[in-house]
């Protein structure tokens, strides 16, 4: 099914020519152009393509006081014909409105998702570095945009996508410890959605872990890292 044609604001001040491959480091680095649209009065609209910058918030935004926010992570290649893939996009365009379902969020239709996606990876392929285990990483996100203090689903949102180089994820052979007491599923709850909070949530249990790996254990090594 064809997708319409979004239009793109064209960065006339391009980072691609002066970028350096050595550089790179996951998550620091961003193409030149993200997709933008917003959703008001019950319709997705102002659907651009233009050139990657800051934005403005307003601080009482229901995304920053009541984390009314989604994201997904995506990743596109380039195969041994210098094609470019993008590895199951369809599973993440599910799992998106999933996520945005149960934090009371606006469905994204496939046109903006997928078709908005694929356009702007086309306008970016340049990006795509051509090396093993080195991709195009992908970040839809959608942010509650109302100026409202007030625990309701926001009226207003804005659908986001950018893109970034990146190498191997891991740099290093992943250490594993399994949590018992700081979890983020529970029966009702929303540890199955993609949403900002289950992020943040995370970090300090991971400091915990991270604190772990500088003692030395003997004998067998306790599951639970409240210490």
């Amino acid at each position: 099914m064809a997708h319409p044609i979004i239009p793109v604001t064209q960065n006339t001040n391009p980072r691609l020519p002066h970028f350096k491959i050595e550089t790179l480091q996951f998550g620091k680095h961003f193409t030149d152009h993200m997709l933008m649209a917003d959703y008001e009065n019950g319709e997705w609209k102002n659907v651009v393509i233009k050139p990657y910058a800051p934005f403005e918030v307003d601080p009482a935004s229901a995304m920053l006081h009541y984390g009314q926010t989604i994201f997904e992570g995506i990743k596109a290649y380039k195969n041994t014909k210098d094609e470019v893939v993008i590895f199951r996009p369809d599973q993440n365009f599910i799992r998106f409105n999933v996520s945005a379902e149960r934090m009371q969020m606006p469905q994204v239709p496939e046109w903006l998702f997928m078709g908005g996606m694929k356009q702007l990876i086309a306008l970016e392929k340049g990006w795509i570095p051509s090396l093993p285990e080195h991709s195009l990483y992908i970040r839809p996100f959608i942010i509650a945009t109302d100026p409202f203090l007030g625990v309701r689903p926001s009226t207003t949102y804005k659908f986001m996508i950018i893109l970034g180089p990146s190498g191997a994820y891991f740099s290093a052979p992943m250490k594993i410890i399994i949590e018992e007491k700081y979890t983020r599923a529970t029966p009702g709850g929303v540890g199955f959605a993609k949403c900002g909070g289950n992020y943040g949530g995370s970090l300090y249990p991971v400091d915990l872990a991270q604190k772990m790996d500088t003692i030395k254990f003997y004998g067998p090594m306790p599951l639970n890292i409240n210490m």
